[in-house]
């Protein structure tokens, strides 16, 4: 073997060794090419995913946002609920306060009870001076209320979107703006009907008038007509003027709604193969209101809506 002839065995070994060789080479490339081709994929979905992400947090805290906006709005109202129910409450002390006066008015007026009604009239007074001056108390706090709501919701808003890092706008924004339904964030609430303090004192006056109508008159019952004329002219004598409670407006529901319009950043994923360059913002936006409640009921709440579904 050693005369350098060529054996077929040899020559076949040969070229086994050098096919293997270049399939060898030949894989590698394949495999450089193919773990590319998954990586690309790989990082794509993952940036897909994080923006996906992204956006669903970003919209939750938009829909947390404007939700927010109305559930201040909500405490405002039934805050302004609970005082006119307040005030509602000193109107009927009011009038019980006066049909047991009447009462007591007749019964002396035939001659029975006199100490008692001159020592109830005494008291009358000061308690009905004292609840109709809380009522016109109750009904001013709650204007003050209407006016300070659109303040204490954009500071909600601001607080919110700085916490949840979310860039954004409310609407209506104008939180004192002509009182026209569409740009101003006000309560759209309204006076309601007035409410006299000769309508709180009416059974009083009605048996003052019916004692005057008689024409026979004994001396005691001239005795409760004088004391009653000299206590109604001085409680009329202090009247402030009639309150009127704020009523939610005929289309309140229209128009008490609020917009929240927020921009979230999400920062590039340092992945190669993407080219990315700059910032991707996800836009979303939510509408809320608060429903529910009543003039002196204190059940508003709030609920995520489109406009002009119901």
């Amino acid at each position: 073997m050693g005369d350098g002839r060529v054996t077929p065995i040899g020559y076949f070994s040969r070229q086994a060794l050098r096919l293997r060789a270049g399939n060898r080479g030949q894989a590698t490339a394949l495999f450089l090419v193919v773990s590319a081709t998954l990586l690309v994929v790989v990082f794509a979905s993952i940036r897909l995913h994080h923006v996906a992400v992204a956006r669903v947090s970003t919209a939750d805290s938009v829909d947390a946002i404007a939700l927010s906006a109305a559930t201040w709005e909500a405490r405002c109202l039934n805050l302004i609920a609970a005082l006119n129910d307040g005030a509602i409450q000193c109107f009927r002390v009011i009038r019980w306060t006066c049909v047991v006066w009447a009462a007591l008015a007749v019964a002396a007026a035939t001659g029975y009870g006199a100490a008692a009604f001159a020592a109830y009239t005494r008291k009358a007074r000061r308690l009905i001076a004292g609840y109709w001056d809380t009522a016109h108390l109750l009904v001013s706090w709650s204007v003050k209320i209407r006016k300070a709501a659109p303040y204490l919701v954009l500071a909600e808003v601001a607080v919110l979107s700085k916490q949840r890092n979310v860039a954004g706008i409310l609407f209506p924004l104008n939180p004192a703006g002509p009182h026209d339904g569409k740009n101003t964030l006000e309560l759209h609430l309204a006076p309601g009907p007035p409410i006299s303090l000769l309508d709180a004192i009416a059974p009083i006056s009605a048996a003052l008038n019916r004692l005057k109508s008689n024409r026979i008159l004994k001396s005691a019952a001239k005795t409760v007509i004088a004391l009653l004329d000299t206590a109604l002219r001085g409680i009329v004598g202090t009247n402030k003027g009639p309150i009127r409670m704020l009523e939610p407006e005929t289309d309140f529901p229209d128009r008490q709604i609020v917009r929240f319009e927020g921009i979230h950043t999400v920062p590039d994923l340092p992945i190669p193969f993407l080219g990315e360059h700059g910032k991707r913002r996800v836009l979303e936006e939510a509408t809320a209101q608060p429903y529910g409640g009543g003039t002196a009921e204190m059940t508003w709440r709030s609920r995520l809506t489109e406009r002009g579904k119901k």
